[in-house]
């Protein structure tokens, strides 16, 4: 490594890996040399950690309003009945929280969607089941191929709480949880 050492080479010899002590002692000279820069110029690191630190702020305060949004989505769901709750986490892409409600004898009564991957999603209702049985839309769901079973996952997950909650309340075994 010859002439100035920044930040990136400190990430491409992380990124190299460790593997043995020359790796290493370079990965420390880096580090040095690249403290050395931020003494040269305190107000560029002082103003990227002031960005980093509104981001940071700005990720609470979404995710603050994403609960908010939950809590309010359950409580009115289930006014209207019990509630199963489904997700679909994706590592690349959009990922879905679904909520849907049923009466006691597995008849849709509502639902609501939150679909995205940033924290200003909220959740917008979801009606498309209204009126269904939902052991008849679960079985549907269940029979579809493995790719649009994968895809509805979420909901599928949802369906599968809500019978378990009518089978345990058919049966007498009322859980309050």
């Amino acid at each position: 490594m010859h002439g100035r050492i920044g930040f990136a080479d400190v990430l491409h010899s992380l990124r190299k890996g460790l593997r043995n002590t020359r790796n290493t002692v370079c990965v420390f000279r880096a580090f040095f040399m690249a403290c050395r820069q931020v003494r040269e110029n305190p107000m560029k690191v002082a103003l990227f950690f002031a960005l980093v630190f509104l981001l940071m702020l700005g990720q609470v305060w979404g995710t603050r309003l994403q609960v908010r949004s939950f809590k309010r989505a359950m409580a009115g769901l289930h006014k209207r009945g019990n509630v199963g709750v489904g997700s679909k986490k994706r590592k690349a892409g959009p990922g879905y929280v679904v909520l849907i409600s049923c009466d006691g004898k597995g008849v849709s009564t509502g639902g609501e969607l939150m679909k995205g991957i940033t924290v200003f999603n909220r959740f917008k209702p979801f009606d498309d089941w209204n009126g269904q049985v939902i052991y008849d839309v679960n079985r549907r769901l269940k029979a579809y191929t493995d790719a649009k079973r994968d895809a509805y996952s979420g909901y599928i997950q949802a369906l599968d709480a809500l019978e378990r909650r009518l089978t345990q309340t058919e049966n007498g075994e009322e859980k309050t949880n």
